[in-house]
Order: structure tokens, then C-alpha cells, then sequence
């Protein structure tokens, strides 16, 4: 009984093992040993092409050929047979003139068009109109090209082009099958941007992140309009000032004075010319004080590019992050000095916080989850900390640690003294074998309640009695902890499900005489961000200053990053 013959499919297959094997050239040439493969038709002779460029890892073709990262993922997506995705009868398929299309609107996604090839599309896709048919090494070339821009298309629009690790965000994430994705929902999509939506976060912000990168691209693209005058002088209400219609112009243009609003008269600042300007310097992170001063003024004058710039990073960050609808979070954004509290995708709850310093301890960006929150808490000094500034105050003042309501305890917790210290314990503090902690109450440093989470920085969520600082604009005052404006209010929040912890009784908590800690039944997801551009639910932009200078070694890594 003579075998069955081989499947076609499989003899181009083997010829493109055979190619694999002996290093078959990147450029298209067939290596000698196909020649054993016989009589195939054109259409598998483009395909035994195909086979041999995704072994090889690089198209010249491309922009950038080298595409080994996603060699792995072409392979399946091409498997068994290396038949052609994006032409049917020699045509480009609706869907591949789709894709095409979404490449080169790729910045109204955040991303590079030229990372998709955008400027080399029109003129592959001429080839189809002049009347010749394309040969199969075209063809193949053409499919190729086009299933390696969009791995890289969906794969940047699903995790980001950059690594959150080098940006010290650890974070995990499911996997994401490129491959499988644009076999299953892109090759037969009747709607291939809406197709596409299913690889994108699922975060409203990310949405309305979106929405507003595409007006500010058409801000930017119909140019800056005429110049703001800068005045000589800060500028009041009701002042006399020789800009009222240019400022007038550039807030309808940022969305902060209506359309229809008149200006009684073109030479003196006053409303509706005054609410629309403290409207946008409340979004612009500036005192809404309605004055016109450097300040505001360097914030009004900043550029509709400059913007897009930030919501596009803002995107790419909002791509890094694992999204759990309906899981209740709590949210720090650390240039905005400003928390959140989401129920499902609807805000809560809504404070300011105050954030390490720039010029010292900053906060870092992590997610983490809260498994506790202590009313009264101790603080316990960290150990640099208590080398660096307690103990050179202690060799000062002996009575240190009274005056300031912190006791010296050992490694079991117990209490050596409260009050004056031996040179033997000054020494003990310096090698750290006994440690200061400062004692519950309203001079404690942490305030009335911190919120715990597992972290190796010593980084905690917490209330404060210097209550002052939260009237600044800019906060970053603190060592790298995050205080809260109104830790009541966020305790009742994180302790809604648990009947017994009214809003009464954690105010009592909060004065009574001892330390109480609760532990949560189900740890809440905390996300500390940083985000110089935040879309509100009401579709406002709030923007804020690049206070760690995150967003600049964002831009340079970006720029130099290659798909």
C-alpha cells in the first residue's frame, strides 16, 4: 500500500525548514536546497517566501526590519500553512486598508505612526494599481510587513512601548496574545477599529485620556493663536490690561470661558473673563486666585503640543497598569497632589495629599494593596532616619525625646526610657540595636490613622497634625510617606462594608486612648501614579508640573525607543 501523499501546505513547510536550517538569506533569495521542492504554485511560492522571512527575524522592507522580538508571535500567527492574511485575489482585504488607515492615525493614540510604517503604506499599496498583478515575493513581502506592524500596533496599544520597570513601576499583567488576537478578531473584523478597542485598557481614564489627546492634536494642528500680552505687573480683577480679547480667545480655546460668553469691555479684566481664568488655573494646578502672574502666566502660555505630549505619556502609563472593573481602588496621582477613591469606575471620594520632596525622599510609583489601617498608630522611625536626625538632636538635647513625644524601645518592643538617654543607649541608637518610635496622639507625626501596605520603602498612607501645608498648591513636603487631607473621611471609606465601624466610631477611634488596628477582610488595591495629565469624569483636563522629572526621561527613552 503506497503512502498518502504530503498536504502541499506542508511541503512549502518543509522546503522553509530546509531554508531555516542552512540560514536562508533575509532579502528573499531561495536557498539551494528548495530546489528539492517541486511544482509549486504561486501562491505557496509566496508562502515558502513568507516562511523563510519569519524564520529569518528581519524585513528589509520595513522601517525598522529587525522584528526578532515578535518572531515567535509571526510564526504562530502564520501557522500551519504561511498562507497569505491581507490579500484575497491579489487585492489588499478591507481589513489590511483598515489597518493601514489606523498606522497612520497612530498618534491620536499616543503612539508613533512611523513604528507601523505609516509614510511607506501609500506607496505599497500603489503597486496594486498598476494594472500588473504583483508577483508572490511582492505579495508575501506586503503581507508580512503588514502582520508585523500590527503585532506591534496592538501590542503597543495593549501594554505600552516602554518597560515600567525602568521607570521603577513593578507591576504584573496578564499576558497578551498578539498573535492569537489578530487571528481571532482583526483577519475577519467587520469593524476593525472597534476590533481593535479590545486590546486597549479598559480604564475609563484611559478612555477619556483619549478623547482629550485628540482635542488637544486639533488645538495644536490649527496652531497657538495670537500671542497672550504678558503684563508688566500682576494682573487683578477689574484691572486695566491690553490682552482681554487675546486672553479671551485662548480660554475658549482651552474650554474654560463658553463660546457665547461677551466681554463687556476689551480693556479691563473682569468677568466672565475672571471665572474662566480661575477655572483654568485650578485645572493648571495654580491657586485660583483669578490673578494674573508668572506663574499663571507661564501655565497659559505653555503649548497645545506640550499638552498632547503629556496626555500622550499619560496614556502610555495608563497602559502599564492592571485594570479590575468593579474592584474598588484607591488612586494617588504624585504631581497632582491628589488622591481618589473609585466604587467600580465611579470616583468616591476625593483629597489632597501631600508627597515626598523633590529635592529629597520622593514618593515612588507602585501598586500595592492596603491590609490594614491602625488608629493612634506609633511611628516608627526609620532606621535612617533615626541615624541622620534623631540621634545627632539627642546628642543636643538629652531631653529629646519627651519634648517630642518619642520613647527608645528594644527589639521585643519594650520601652528603655522616655526621657533623658545614657551615652551607653546614644550608642545603641547609632548601630541601630534599639530603636525611637514616637508615641501615639495628635503630635504624632503619622497623625490619627495610617493605612498599611506590604512595601519595602517604609511608605505608608496617613493622616498629619501639621494640617497647614495642605493650603500650598505645591506639596511635596514630606520623606516619601503620603499624607492625607481628611484621613476620617478616607478611613469611613475603606471601612464601609464593616457594619460596625460607623463614621461615629471612627472618629472615636481616631481621639480615644489606645492604638487599634483593623485588619480589612479583602486587602484594597492602591495605585500611587504619576500622571501630569488627568482627564475628570466631566471630561475636564487638570494638568500639573513634571515635579520628579519622570515625564522628561519618559519623552527621551520614547524617542529613542525603536518597536
Amino acid at each position: 500500500m503506497r503512502p498518502s501523499p504530503l498536504p502541499r501546505f506542508l511541503l512549502v513547510v518543509l522546503a522553509c525548514a530546509a531554508t531555516a536550517a542552512a540560514h536562508a538569506p533575509a532579502n528573499g533569495g531561495t536557498h539551494s536546497s528548495c530546489s528539492a521542492i517541486r511544482a509549486l504554485t504561486e501562491a505557496e511560492t509566496g508562502s515558502l517566501h513568507l516562511c523563510q522571512w519569519a524564520e529569518s527575524g528581519e524585513l528589509r522592507d520595513l522601517r525598522w526590519p529587525n522584528f526578532s522580538s515578535y518572531r515567535d508571535q509571526v510564526r504562530q500567527f502564520y501557522a500551519p500553512s504561511f498562507a497569505f492574511a491581507w490579500t484575497a485575489n491579489g487585492v489588499p482585504t478591507p481589513q489590511a486598508q483598515s489597518l493601514i488607515q489606523e498606522f497612520q492615525r497612530a498618534e491620536q493614540k499616543g503612539l508613533e505612526p512611523e513604528d507601523y510604517d505609516a509614510s511607506h503604506w501609500a506607496e505599497r499599496l500603489a503597486r496594486f494599481s498598476t494594472g500588473a498583478p504583483l508577483t508572490p515575493d511582492e505579495l508575501a513581502r506586503f503581507d508580512l510587513a503588514l502582520t508585523v506592524s500590527t503585532l506591534r500596533y496592538v501590542s503597543h496599544l495593549n501594554h505600552g512601548r516602554l518597560n515600567p520597570s525602568d521607570f521603577q513601576m513593578g507591576v504584573k499583567r496578564s499576558p497578551f496574545d498578539a498573535a492569537g488576537f489578530l487571528k481571532r478578531e482583526i483577519v475577519g473584523a467587520s469593524d476593525v477599529p472597534l476590533a481593535l478597542e479590545q486590546a486597549e485598557p479598559a480604564w475609563p481614564q484611559y478612555r477619556r485620556t483619549l478623547k482629550a489627546l485628540e482635542y488637544y492634536l486639533l488645538l495644536a494642528g490649527s496652531g497657538e493663536g495670537d500671542p497672550v500680552p504678558r503684563p508688566k505687573d500682576n494682573l487683578f480683577p477689574t484691572n486695566t490690561y491690553s490682552g482681554v480679547l487675546q486672553l479671551a480667545a485662548r480660554l475658549r480655546r482651552t474650554g474654560d470661558l463658553p463660546p457665547d460668553a461677551k466681554i463687556p469691555d476689551p480693556k479691563i479684566f473682569e468677568e466672565p473673563l475672571v471665572t474662566a481664568f480661575k477655572r483654568f488655573e485650578t485645572r493648571n494646578g495654580v491657586d485660583p486666585d483669578g490673578i494674573l502672574g508668572a506663574n499663571s502666566y507661564a501655565k497659559l502660555t505653555t503649548s497645545f503640543a506640550q499638552r498632547a505630549t503629556q496626555l500622550k505619556l499619560a496614556l502610555e502609563r495608563w497602559r502599564w497598569l492592571p485594570y479590575q472593573p468593579a474592584t474598588p481602588l484607591v488612586m494617588v496621582n504624585i504631581p497632582e497632589f491628589r488622591l481618589r477613591a473609585y466604587e467600580g469606575d465611579r470616583q468616591a471620594l476625593a483629597m489632597k495629599v501631600i508627597i515626598g520632596a523633590a529635592s529629597g525622599k520622593r514618593t515612588p510609583v507602585f501598586t500595592d494593596r492596603i491590609e490594614s489601617l491602625t488608629f493612634r498608630p506609633y511611628w516608627n522611625i526609620p532606621p535612617h532616619l533615626q541615624k541622620d536626625e534623631i540621634v545627632p538632636e539627642l546628642r543636643q538635647d538629652a531631653h529629646y525625646l519627651y519634648k517630642n513625644h518619642m520613647e527608645v524601645v528594644n527589639a521585643s518592643g519594650h520601652v528603655v526610657t522616655n526621657d533623658a538617654v545614657t551615652p551607653a543607649v546614644l550608642q545603641q541608637l547609632d548601630s541601630g540595636k534599639l530603636a525611637v518610635r514616637q508615641q501615639p496622639g495628635d503630635g504624632n507625626v503619622l497623625g490619627l490613622v495610617k493605612f498599611v501596605f506590604p512595601n519595602r520603602d517604609g511608605i505608608y498612607l496617613h493622616g498629619t497634625y501639621d494640617t497647614d501645608l495642605f493650603s500650598a498648591y505645591r506639596r511635596d513636603f514630606s520623606h516619601g510617606c503620603i499624607r492625607v487631607e481628611h484621613p476620617s473621611a478616607l478611613a469611613s471609606w475603606v471601612l464601609r462594608n464593616y457594619p460596625e465601624w460607623t463614621p461615629v466610631k471612627v472618629e472615636n477611634a481616631m481621639v480615644g486612648d489606645q492604638s487599634i488596628t483593623v485588619k480589612l477582610n479583602s486587602a484594597l488595591p492602591l495605585l500611587v501614579i504619576y500622571n501630569t495629565a488627568i482627564v475628570e469624569e466631566n471630561g475636564d483636563v487638570r494638568f500639573s508640573d513634571d515635579i520628579y522629572g519622570l515625564d522628561a526621561a519618559m519623552e527621551k527613552a520614547l524617542a529613542a525607543a525603536r518597536p
